[in-house]
């Protein structure tokens, strides 16, 4: 006689009662998950910010408040709240020093503007962030409160010296060249020939030559060749740039117009340009910006592969004409989607009597 195996069926019970057990270990590790990506984001937040106020106070030009960069500690301050998106950090901590191994000289905490003492490029600005995580359950995971600090620090580039040689005015500058070459030359040539023979017929042959060459010559050479420069300029104050650098959507460029109101050419000496180098491309995982070439009215003059600076000093000499409104262009490898304020471009011009008047896009 056949017997009738039956299955044995899980009741709801049994399944409400397994679920009970498991639920709290899957709630304990998505807890564990979400507060370790809380902590995670929270120290990148951290130590982008102290590096973004560290390139804000080492780059050249005005700050927002009209002074040097590294004496605006607001604009500074600002420059690191910026990337707090949880909130402001607790501490945002500037100081000075001479360089790795050495102790700060001096702090920057007199706000808006604190009057800083620099010397030359061999100084760094030095920003601490500071920000205090706290688990939103304690003693659950070993998450405990702590102070996350993040520390960066720039030299500070208060100019670029280019040696170059005096420029006077008209001069004259003779060559005389004299080359007297005298050649005197005597050749005297005697040949006697005497023959004697059995039928008594003498002959003598006397032949004399006397050759004297005497070519006497003086050359004289003067040369005055003048060397003209540019006349010197009173001033350069008619020159402005009247907006702000632009960056067109969806392209790789940074513009900026310059007007020359004078009646004469300018001439550039050198041109300091400050970009956002490490987030100014926001699509995909490269947001860096590679500044790779530079041009006047469409006219390239530079060109180059600018990697993992921020500031950069093009020396070049283009020439802006008389009464004419131009276009600086500076072209990257990648979109530029994200100005962050520290965006500059510094000029000096080499035509005499504007060194003192340089153009700056603030």
């Amino acid at each position: 006689m056949k017997t009738r195996k039956s299955t044995p069926r899980k009741s709801k019970a049994q399944a409400l009662v397994e679920f009970a057990i498991i639920l709290p270990v899957l709630l304990l590790i998505l807890y564990g998950l979400l507060e370790a990506g809380r902590l995670l984001f929270l120290y990148s937040n951290v130590v982008t910010a102290s590096r973004q106020a560290a390139r804000y106070g080492s780059a050249t030009g005005a700050g927002t408040n009209g002074v040097v960069r590294y004496q605006d500690c607001l604009g500074i301050t600002n420059a690191a709240q910026r990337v707090a998106f949880l909130g402001p950090f607790d501490t945002v901590t500037i100081e000075y020093d001479a360089g790795p191994g050495y102790s700060a000289f001096d702090t920057c905490d007199v706000l808006p503007t604190d009057n800083i003492s620099i010397v030359g490029n061999s100084n760094r600005v030095v920003v601490t962030v500071s920000e205090q995580f706290n688990p939103i359950i304690p003693q659950i995971v070993p998450f405990l409160t702590r102070t996350i600090t993040a520390k960066s620090a720039r030299t500070i580039l208060l100019s670029v010296r280019i040696e170059i040689s005096p420029t006077p005015g008209p001069t004259a500058t003779p060559t005389p060249t004299k080359t007297p070459t005298p050649t005197n030359t005597a050749t005297p040539t005697s040949t006697p020939t005497v023959t004697e023979t059995p039928l008594y017929t003498p002959s003598t042959t006397l032949t004399p030559s006397i050759t004297p060459t005497v070519p006497p010559t003086a050359t004289f050479t003067p040369s005055n060749t003048p060397t003209p420069f540019a006349t010197r300029v009173p001033s350069c104050k008619n020159v402005h740039v009247p907006t702000q650098l632009q960056h067109p959507p969806g392209t790789k460029t940074m513009t900026m117009t310059i007007i020359n109101n004078e009646n004469f050419p300018l001439v550039l000496q050198d041109i300091t340009v400050t970009w956002n180098d490490d987030k100014g491309h926001e699509l995909g995982t490269d947001k860096s910006l590679i500044l790779q070439s530079a041009s006047l009215n469409g006219v390239v003059f530079w060109t180059g592969n600018v990697d993992n600076q921020s500031t950069y000093t093009i020396v070049a000499s283009p020439v802006i004409p008389p009464n004419s409104q131009v276009t600086l262009v500076f072209t990257f490898h990648q979109t530029y989607d994200n100005f962050d304020g520290t965006e500059a471009v510094y000029i000096n011009l080499l035509t005499p009597g504007c060194e003192n008047d340089p153009i700056q896009s603030r």
